[in-house]
């Protein structure tokens, strides 16, 4: 199976590695290094992945970040201009998350803890 044929089956980033299964068997582990976007992210954010591009990449939703299962069977770091939209996306998404959190009820406000 070549490289253009490889889907993600499984994602984890935990010991400081983004380690992927592929469906043809291979694992590859890549230091987080590597993704400063997904090292300076939250535990909690690098756990919310989906499969995109029909599972040929892979999505982080709270980062608005991907990475192509080819890339990374090249070897194929974050480009440094990614970091700083990254970042400007979180800071701008943390206000609607934050509201999302809020409700009201009889003129109380309730915030979710």
């Amino acid at each position: 199976m070549n490289s253009k044929d490889a889907k993600v089956k499984n994602v984890s980033t935990a010991a400081g590695k983004l380690t992927v299964w592929v469906n043809d068997g291979r694992v590859l582990s890549l230091p987080l290094d590597w993704y400063p976007s997904l090292k300076s992210a939250s535990p909690a954010e690098r756990s919310r992945w989906r499969k995109s591009s029909a599972g040929y990449g892979i999505h982080w939703p709270a980062l608005d970040y991907d990475l192509s299962v080819e890339g990374l069977l090249a070897g194929a770091k974050e480009a440094r201009t990614i970091l700083a939209h990254t970042r400007k996306t979180r800071a701008r998404l943390q206000p609607l998350r934050a509201r999302r959190r809020s409700t009201t009820t009889r003129g109380r406000k309730l915030t979710a803890v």
